[in-house]
């Protein structure tokens, strides 16, 4: 058993250095009887942030790619259970249309019915190509989407080690973190409210501007049902709590929003960013405000609120879709 993991299940922790070795000799060699007593010994033991950051160092390291400067993501953990509209990806898509250079991470469904690669399939966007190509398509429409599997094996490598167990492991909180791209500002959101604080230490190691979104309710982003616990990562780190009544939002209830028919979820998801729905046109718009934050467009995420909300209904939401997806306005 590899020197490392005897550490871990002795219950102590790793540095960042080391939990960077680990997880580089994981993927290249471990056995998957190693790599189940691993992730078994983390569960039990529980993940730092310098070791968060140096397991995410070591993925985002095999990948295909390099990372590409000046970009932003809006990515969620998933695993919520709630069915919404896959709004990370409409909210990344709207603040593409406003200027923001998008590297978006994602992957298809896994818990949802419609996963981020779900929607850009849908939409005609071709997935293989080359770092060149990925700033290309930044450069001309603010916009790149990076399917993970394609770019990184490293998941696949542990997927016989998660199947033997039957609780989230640490893997599960790597993926919205080691988009290769490695962008420069991210809005997390996350549906485990332990979580939220380890990717705050990671933001604050990599001296990266952020904000991690986790709401009273369950959701991995920004509930306009329910209150939403946020901490704010930009050279200090505050905690806020955003209040969906404090906003100038309509009343929403969890049935404007969900949509566990995939057919129905991608309907849905148009009518928002094209302004046809103006329930879900607001949660869109809610969650790109603290994207709007960080790049210091909006001083607070009511004012980013508003901007992306005005943005929907002067049709840049539509403009942008049609920019990505080549001029195709359905995602039958």
């Amino acid at each position: 058993m590899l020197y490392d993991i005897d550490i871990i299940i002795d219950r102590r922790d790793l540095n960042e250095q080391h939990a960077f070795d680990l997880m580089k000799t994981l993927i290249a060699s471990g056995t998957d009887l190693e790599k189940t007593v691993f992730l078994l010994a983390m569960h039990m033991k529980g993940v730092t942030g310098q070791e968060l950051t140096g397991f995410a160092n070591a993925v985002r390291s095999e990948a295909t790619i390099e990372p590409v400067e000046d970009t932003s993501d809006i990515v969620g953990t998933g695993g919520d259970g709630k069915n919404t509209i896959n709004v990370s990806t409409a909210a990344s898509i709207l603040c593409a249309g406003l200027g923001i250079r998008m590297a978006k991470h994602g992957n298809r469904a896994i818990t949802s019915p419609q996963g981020s690669g779900d929607i850009l399939s849908k939409m005609g966007y071709k997935f293989e190509k080359t770092r060149e190509q990925i700033i290309e398509d930044i450069e001309r429409m603010n916009f790149a989407y990076i399917l993970a599997p394609h770019y990184n094996s490293s998941f696949a490598k542990f997927f016989p080690a998660r199947k033997m167990l039957t609780f989230k492991t640490i893997m599960n909180y790597l993926g919205p973190i080691t988009n290769p791209c490695d962008p420069d500002t991210i809005v997390i959101g996350s549906s485990d409210q332990e979580i939220c604080a380890l990717y705050a230490d990671f933001l604050s190691i990599r001296r990266k501007r952020g904000f991690i979104v986790h709401g009273k309710d369950g959701m991995d982003e920004i509930s306009p049902v329910s209150e939403t616990n946020a901490i704010l990562v930009d050279a200090q780190r505050k905690e806020i709590v955003i209040d969906p009544k404090a906003i100038d939002l309509p009343e929403i209830s969890y049935h404007n929003i969900s949509f566990p028919d995939p057919a129905k979820n991608r309907q849905k998801f148009l009518d928002g960013l094209f302004g046809r729905d103006e329930k879900i046109s607001s949660f869109i718009a809610l969650n790109a405000a603290p994207l709007l934050m960080l790049k210091k467009d909006a001083s607070d995420v009511e004012e980013g609120y508003s901007i992306a909300r005005d943005a929907i209904k002067k049709g840049i939401g539509k403009k942008a879709f049609k920019k990505i997806s080549g001029g195709v306005e359905r995602i039958d």
